[in-house]
């Protein structure tokens, strides 16, 4: 069975203002206090909490073994710069084999 991904919509509020949210609702607030404290929308509010059930879900969180970002350019800017894989590889503290397969994916059109 697929698992369908979830996109959360922060309907314009800060991860501050998200924890705000999360706090007050836990408390027991009214939709109209916590709108109002925020100087936000109260339907926004509603939108926000109603589009998880009411229940704050977990950050999501990568996976240590796939590449970063960073990882990912610094790859890029050495390969532009005629560096072996294998001296990557060493330079980030990962395989060769993760390297040279980040490097395949790339070059692909």
């Amino acid at each position: 069975m697929w698992a369908m991904e979830v996109c959360v919509r922060d309907y314009g509020f800060s991860p501050a203002q998200q924890d705000e949210i999360w706090r007050r609702w836990r408390n027991g607030e009214s939709f109209n206090a916590m709108s109002r404290a925020l100087g936000a929308p109260m339907h926004h509010v509603r939108r926000f909490l109603a589009q998880s059930g009411g229940v704050r879900q977990a950050p999501q969180r990568r996976c240590a073994r796939h590449l970063t970002a960073v990882e990912r350019e610094e790859i890029s800017r050495g390969i532009a710069a005629g560096m072996s894989a294998r001296r990557l590889a060493t330079r980030l503290g990962r395989a060769s084999s993760t390297i040279s397969r980040e490097i395949t994916r790339r070059r692909r059109p």
